[in-house]
């Protein structure tokens, strides 16, 4: 083979590895970013655990072929970063639509999350949902709300003598 073909080769199975250890996969289309914006939303997506790599959409698409992602192929069209996650899929998820507002060029296309192929409407409503901690601290809020009214009512029942302490 030539040197090129083998470096295609190479790269096809660094996308395939990086697939494979990968929670989720979010396609990002960058047409008009530059380098400092590029490095910016890597350097936010890092404590997530997140990759931003730049491949070309056909070794993508060969490297997706033979797996259950293949549909995804529809959204790989124009300039795409690929942030394969391997940390917190939703946190990573939450970045990402967040710097939506400070780049507004940013566009998430589609991605592979929890082991399906979603489009960029489907993710907008995933990143709304609470994270793992969000969804912890709600469950204690409600957990505790009867408790604290419940020593509302009887500090209050104290207080007009009702009963006594």
């Amino acid at each position: 083979m030539s040197a090129l073909k083998d470096a295609k080769v190479l790269v096809v199975e660094e996308i395939s590895n990086n697939l494979k250890e990968s929670q989720a996969l979010y396609v990002i289309n960058y047409a008009t970013l530059d380098v400092v914006s590029f490095q910016e939303i890597r350097k936010e997506l890092a404590p997530n655990n997140a990759l931003l790599k730049v491949y070309k959409n056909r070794l993508v698409k060969q490297a997706l072929k033979n797996t259950e992602y293949a549909n995804i192929n529809d959204s790989l069209v124009l300039q795409n970063a690929y942030a394969f996650v391997k940390g917190d899929s939703l946190a990573a998820l939450k970045t990402l639509v967040g710097l939506k507002k400070k780049f507004p060029a940013l566009r998430i296309v589609s991605g592979i999350y929890e082991n399906k192929v979603v489009d960029e409407k489907t993710l907008d409503e995933i990143s709304k949902l609470p994270s793992f901690t969000e969804s912890l601290m709600i469950l204690g809020n409600s957990l505790l709300s009867p408790l604290k009214q419940l020593s509302i009512g009887l500090n209050e029942l104290i207080k007009q003598g009702k009963i006594s302490e």
